[in-house]
């Protein structure tokens, strides 16, 4: 009896879990609010760094490490985590700690979708994984059955605009990635990671789209009048305009603000009657649109 216990127990021990990997905050929070891990079976890890925004960098670059850095503190002000660190590092010990450990895992399962962030996120991954011979899933949204409150069928296409109610269905939909599929990915980042634009998109094709800084500063100045206009609606109109072109995901409303202050430095607009708060005053103001 003794015996047979004690060798449940290694075998419970050695048992090889699996690798649920996530994009951003939201994502998840809704897989473990969800509680259809069993954490004694499987492990969630969380990347959240959005590649699709700022100059990219790969392991041990430490010049382009920092210049993403300094893009990213330029746009978004502070880029800290919590312990001090920074959302770039932690990304990037998260990733050399899957690259050592990869072998540790049973399966991987990426619920992940297409928009830019969470695509550029996974062909990094895979390309670093790229010799990993245990199998690799990932979410297929298209085979997911959605819908409203008035039964109009629903599109989602990333786990954070999911509720955790959804997470039940989605997970049904994981399929196998094959050896094309991961060559597909490994594909992505072997190209980005040369790409020295700052914007990195896919557009509803899939086809890859880059740019720099001013990319998005047509689509701005379209919702700007020659009559004062409050930022957050010209931000909201504008953010509906990327994503119907681009999908979600794609931008925030905090480069788009950031935008803004930059057309009114270089002439293109006019800003006023900033907010009374220091802080909400880089984001809430009126614009007008210069001749």
């Amino acid at each position: 009896m003794g015996t047979t216990n004690t060798t449940n127990h290694i075998g419970r021990k050695m048992q090889k879990k699996d690798l649920h990997v996530t994009f951003g905050f939201a994502g998840n929070a809704t897989l473990i609010q969800s509680q259809i891990i069993d954490i004694e079976k499987g492990e969630i890890r969380n990347f959240n760094d959005p590649l699709s925004q700022g100059p990219l960098c790969d392991l041990d670059d430490v010049e382009a490490i920092e210049n993403r850095k300094r893009w990213l503190q330029n746009v978004f002000g502070s880029i800290q985590s919590e312990g001090g660190s920074n959302f770039i590092d932690d990304n990037l010990s998260l990733l050399r700690e899957l690259i050592d450990t990869s072998n540790t895992y049973e399966k991987i399962y990426l619920w992940v979708g297409d928009e830019a962030d969470e695509k550029i996120t996974t062909a990094r991954l895979l390309f670093h994984l790229q010799d990993l011979s245990i199998p690799i899933y990932r979410l297929n949204f298209d085979k997911m059955e959605f819908q409203n409150e008035k039964g109009v069928k629903l599109y989602p296409t990333s786990l954070q605009v999911m509720r955790v109610e959804d997470i039940s269905e989605a997970s049904q939909h994981f399929d196998e990635l094959s050896a094309g599929d991961k060559q597909f990915f490994v594909s992505i980042w072997e190209h980005l990671r040369t790409d020295q634009s700052v914007v990195h998109l896919f557009n509803r094709s899939g086809k890859y789209v880059s740019g720099e800084d001013t990319f998005f500063d047509q689509y701005l100045l379209n919702h700007c009048t020659d009559k004062p206009k409050r930022s957050p609606f010209i931000v909201a109109d504008t953010l509906f305009d990327i994503w119907e072109e681009f999908r979600g995901g794609c931008v925030g409303d905090s480069f788009l603000y950031h935008r803004l202050n930059e057309l009114a430095h270089g002439g293109k607009i006019e800003i006023s009657n900033r907010h009374e708060d220091p802080e909400r005053a880089k984001v809430v103001y009126d614009v007008r649109k210069l001749n």
